[in-house]
């Protein structure tokens, strides 16, 4: 082994004198044999994609398949003191090597490509959900909504109180919100019939990845009628109202489950807040 280290050791000085005049961006080039492992440093002048190829044959033939790490093969910032370790020993065994030569090749480094622009998917994302709404009129309503939504979308909204009581009865009168007619408080049985339905139209828009904002358009419903102790009926106007139906909203979009909370009034005189829970079906 003894032999091997100082046989290589001199050729690798002859070679190291070669790279220099070779390479005027490679300088101030040493090496170090540590017994089976070399050890190469050199100084760089500019940032360069480093090579160091190795002849065994006094630089007829060249190679850079040895087996060599560090700053090497790859592209190596400006600096001093870069290091390149080549295991000799795996490469060549045991044996004389006197006609061993370096060469170091540097290239300018390719541009840097920009990465690519992230595209966001696009294409409509269809949903639907199950509702429930109370508000000022006392009246528990139930539906749905479907619709598609991206950067826009659109959506329709069903609800029914599921109660058409009131519908059919005839209504002899109206009361005020607290049950007088005019300046009389008649006497009332317990009894009420109601009815609530609304349809509305409207759309979306993409506030940014989770949450989008929605508002609609259409009709309402919401009619209370209290009985009176003589059987008949009348029309609380302060629970009831006919008419446009406007509405306003958030949609989130949570990883497939979709979370919608609306504000609805009919015409400005009864109020509800609406909830919605369902599931996006495409991606």
């Amino acid at each position: 082994m003894k032999k091997f280290t100082l046989l290589l050791l001199a050729s690798l000085l002859i070679g190291l004198q070669m790279a220099v005049a070779q390479q005027d961006n490679v300088t101030n080039i040493r090496a170090v044999q540590n017994d089976k492992m070399v050890t190469v440093t050199y100084d760089l002048k500019t940032r360069s994609d480093v090579r160091l190829l190795i002849s065994i044959d006094d630089g007829e033939h060249y190679t850079d398949t040895m087996k060599v790490t560090g700053f090497v093969n790859r592209v190596i910032p400006p600096g001093k003191n870069r290091t390149i370790r080549w295991k000799a020993f795996q490469d060549l065994g045991y044996g004389d090597y006197p006609l061993i030569r370096f060469k170091f090749i540097t290239q300018d480094p390719k541009p840097t490509q920009p990465a690519p622009a992230v595209t966001r998917k696009s294409g409509m994302k269809t949903f639907a959900t199950l509702n429930g709404s109370y508000g000022s009129s006392g009246i528990p309503m139930v539906g749905f909504t479907v619709g598609q939504y991206d950067k826009f979308g659109w959506f329709v909204t069903l609800m029914t109180a599921l109660d058409f009581d009131y519908m059919g009865y005839q209504v002899v009168d109206h009361c005020k919100k607290d049950g007088y007619i005019g300046e009389i408080l008649p006497f009332y049985n317990p009894e009420s019939k109601i009815s609530a339905v609304s349809g509305m139209v409207g759309g979306i828009m993409r506030l940014n990845e989770i949450i989008y904002a929605k508002a609609g358009v259409g009709y309402g419903m919401r009619s209370v009628a209290w009985q009176l102790w003589e059987g008949e009926y009348v029309t609380n106007d302060g629970f009831s109202a006919h008419g446009v139906d406007v509405s306003a909203g958030l949609l989130l979009d949570l990883n497939r489950f979709v979370l919608t909370l609306d504000g609805v009034t009919t015409n400005f005189h009864v109020f509800e807040g609406r909830l919605g829970l369902g599931f996006r079906f495409t991606k």
